[in-house]
């Protein structure tokens, strides 16, 4: 894990960093309490950004920010593939929508879908082992959020990583193309303590198809929150609502 800068404001210490991926270099951010002589081990969320966006999305950082200063849990982000600094120079060049039409066709590809899922977990579980090796980090406990893309992969992440203990997901379902190819059973292997966010009137993932896979996973503790409003739309309170489902369930 290379550390490339570092600043500190308002009791939030930001570093960025690169982990050695399997085919390219994952950028990412962490986290920390401002005190020096604060060691772990202590909780430690990882925050999966939405389709076309980067790690240092708004909500993501404000999030970040929030379980730091309020639970002094740590968190951390990354660039997915082909989004944000991984873009490619073509891809960058194109507009927002045209990026999202692509990024559908990928997901429209079961063999795309499968091997994105792998790359995002292999992606994923570097910077987990990169972040636990870090002395003000260590073996805590793991949750993890992401919502729209961030559940994407975030439900074969949850399945397949026995360190994450929590999980806020959500503003995904089987809207578009056909069922992913193995989707519906790493659903049902995710059986942590669940927090599921639902736009009742999104147009990108509708609801049924969203109710649909709350219904699949397997966890025996799991929660759904509903709100009036598009895609993009999730309420300030789900935010704090994130943040205490967290704290309940990698502090207590």
């Amino acid at each position: 894990m290379q550390l490339t800068s570092q600043k500190t404001e308002r009791g939030v210490t930001e570093r960025d960093f690169t982990v050695e991926g399997a085919r390219d270099p994952v950028p990412g951010v962490l986290w920390t309490p401002e005190d020096p002589a604060t060691t772990g081990p202590r909780p430690l969320v990882l925050l999966g950004h939405g389709g076309t966006q980067h790690k240092r999305v708004p909500n993501i950082t404000s999030l970040a920010r929030r379980l730091v200063r309020h639970h002094g849990i740590a968190a951390a982000a990354i660039d997915l593939p082909y989004h944000g600094d991984r873009m490619s120079d073509e891809e960058r060049s194109l507009s927002r929508e045209d990026r999202r039409r692509r990024m559908r066709e990928r997901m429209r590809s079961e063999q795309g879908h499968e091997a994105a899922s792998q790359r995002a977990v292999d992606d994923w579980t570097r910077t987990l082992d990169a972040l636990q090796a870090q002395e003000d980090v260590g073996a805590g406990p793991v949750g993890y959020w992401g919502v729209s893309m961030g559940t994407r992969y975030g439900v074969p992440l949850v399945a397949a990583e026995p360190r994450i203990r929590a999980a806020v997901l959500g503003l995904f379902g089987w809207a578009e193309g056909p069922r992913l190819a193995g989707y519906d059973d790493e659903a049902r292997r995710v059986t942590v303590p669940l927090l599921f966010l639902v736009q009742w009137d999104d147009e990108v993932a509708a609801r049924d198809y969203a109710l649909a896979l709350f219904d699949l996973f397997g966890s025996t503790t799991k929660t759904l929150h509903a709100n009036p409003g598009r895609h993009v739309e999730i309420p300030g309170a789900e935010y704090q609502a994130s943040e205490a489902f967290f704290a309940l369930h990698l502090l207590s």
